[in-house]
């Protein structure tokens, strides 16, 4: 065989596999952006049942403080639980605008990089919600007791309630100092990914493994 020849079939050779690469990239891509696309629609179902849940909250709070306009001891914890209650329904409206916005279009690059603005965005935003918590317990005590059962937590007294309060005002700058002290060492453990993952969906979690399995395969 002539060296022209071989050189014309490398050439044909490496044209055809090229070629192949580039479908098998192409199928790939839009198998898993498929896949991304599906587990967000998840991820928003369920802020979505977290947002109404919470939004059903707000207007019974509302009910509460409308019945409490004139009783201060009741109408001040009520209001401090609606904005708690509001805040949050504000993340999660920010949240679904995010998954919203996602452009499956876009380079992949791109696609991840939102997705871990997200990823970050929902693991704040729980943190927050439980770092807070503490200090909501004492109002929604009361808030709920009143509003459900009719019971004046404020019987029971001052000095309990105010053991209370300050428990959860305690917890918080507690809670700053651990964060400052471990938060480095814990970031590079496995379980604190695996537990920082838990906390942002499971679904959000497997639509960024499924667009590192793209950027894989390009490279």
């Amino acid at each position: 065989m002539e060296i022209e020849e071989v050189k014309r079939l490398w050439a044909e050779s490496n044209r055809k596999l090229e070629a192949s690469l580039r479908l098998n990239t192409a199928l790939l891509t839009r198998g898993n952006l498929r896949k991304t696309g599906a587990r967000l629609r998840w991820l928003s179902l369920e802020i979505a049942v977290e947002l109404i849940a919470d939004a059903i909250a707000i207007v019974a709070i509302g009910i509460f403080i409308g019945a409490h306009l004139h009783e201060p001891r009741f109408l001040a914890p009520a209001a401090l639980l609606d904005l708690y209650a509001i805040a949050i329904v504000i993340a999660q409206a920010r949240q679904l605008a995010e998954i919203d916005g996602v452009d499956y279009g876009g380079p992949v690059v791109a696609i991840q990089t939102k997705l871990e603005r997200l990823r970050l965005r929902r693991i704040r935003t729980t943190l927050g919600i439980l770092l807070f918590a503490p200090l909501m317990w004492v109002p929604m005590l009361i808030v709920v007791l009143r509003g459900v059962f009719g019971i004046d937590v404020y019987a029971a007294g001052s000095a309990w309630l105010a053991a209370n309060a300050l428990f959860g005002v305690a917890v918080i700058p507690a809670a700053f100092l651990l964060a400052r002290r471990y938060g480095g060492r814990l970031a590079q453990s496995t379980w604190m990914r695996g537990f920082a993952d838990a906390i942002a969906g499971r679904s959000l979690a497997a639509a960024i493994d499924s667009l590192a399995e793209i950027r894989r395969f390009e490279g």
